[in-house]
């Protein structure tokens, strides 16, 4: 079988399949329509952009890409097939994943304002935490599972399609995630007054709770 596969992958005629590439450009839109739209790591990446700067965030963009592209991976090898067998697994990870996003809008509503506080146990996420983030992010999942499936060719295209994909939802997430980054850190200019900035933990908390219906649903 991974025989097969890997001679599937490297069949350089496929290469040439007008086919493939008219699926590759709009797998490139998907994949830059979901990295830009609103979700709980744009409105994580936007506060970190605001509070740390740009900087500070890029461990954080690496980090999603990673989970990004393990998750991605994973799902390509049979994950999915994992959880129509323990159905218990994907609630598990449905309400560990609740759990976790109302965790997050409350360290957010709850971040310091005052200056002179700001830095106190204050740290961006880590490239780490970013990464395992992606494997209960709601967003994640639906891009992902989309991209293993509507956009992949059938029969011998399927894995060099698939991989394709892989390479392209970074290219294109990669750079397009520094969108927010960049949004939050224009912000932050405005965030001259406790006021503001707590006005301004509260929105972002808000976003993130936006996200629980998808989780819900």
């Amino acid at each position: 079988m991974y025989a097969y596969n890997i001679k599937s992958i490297m069949n350089t005629a496929l290469l040439y399949d007008p086919q493939l590439w008219t699926l590759m450009a709009s797998t490139a839109l998907f994949c830059a329509t979901m990295t830009m739209t609103p979700g709980p790591n744009n409105v994580l990446l936007a506060s970190s952009g605001a509070h740390f700067g740009v900087l500070r965030t890029v461990p954080h963009i690496t980090g999603i890409r990673l989970g990004s592209t393990s998750l991605h991976l994973s799902v390509l090898f049979g994950l999915g097939a994992l959880f129509e067998a323990l159905p218990v697994l994907h609630q598990v990870l449905k309400y560990f994943a609740l759990a976790y996003l109302l965790y997050l809008a409350y360290k957010l509503v709850t971040s310091p304002v005052n200056n002179t506080h700001v830095d106190d146990g204050r740290k961006p996420m880590t490239m780490i935490e970013a990464a395992l983030f992606q494997w209960i992010n709601p967003k994640s999942w639906m891009s992902t599972i989309t991209l293993c499936s509507a956009f992949t060719l059938g029969g011998d295209g399927f894995w060099l399609s698939a991989f394709l994909g892989v390479l392209v939802f970074n290219l294109v997430g990669f750079p397009a995630s520094f969108t927010w980054v960049f949004v939050g850190a224009a912000i932050s200019k405005k965030l001259n007054t406790d006021k503001r900035k707590r006005h301004f933990n509260w929105f972002m908390g808000s976003l993130l709770l936006v996200s629980l219906p998808m989780i819900l649903r």
